[in-house]
């Protein structure tokens, strides 16, 4: 995805690298949560063994989904449903509220 593009991208879309660096984020990621440097930083501590089955992946063809509790500005957690797709070493990243919040 071109990085101009995600001004607008109505989602949650990190590119990240194998390590779970985060490259670039979209406009409503930043919206909803304190951008780290490191995905990890935003994950529930209980979810994170899922989180790094999702880093490690970079060898799966198809896409992989998965639930994660990541914390918003706020300080809360809340459930999204998750997607990455690698492209070499690099993960394109989607998370969905489950419950879509109203901002």
């Amino acid at each position: 995805m071109k990085d101009h593009m995600l001004e607008f991208f109505p989602f949650s879309y990190f590119k990240i690298n194998s390590k779970g660096s985060i490259l670039v984020s979209s406009k409503r990621a930043h919206a909803l949560f304190n951008i780290p440097l490191d995905l990890l930083t935003i994950i529930h501590i209980d979810d994170q063994p899922r989180a790094l089955e999702l880093l490690t992946s970079f060898a799966h063809n198809e896409p992989l989904t998965t639930s994660l509790r990541l914390q918003m500005v706020n300080g809360s957690f809340i459930d999204f449903t998750c997607t990455i797709n690698w492209e070499q070493s690099i993960g394109h990243l989607v998370c969905i509220e489950k419950t879509p919040l109203v901002s």
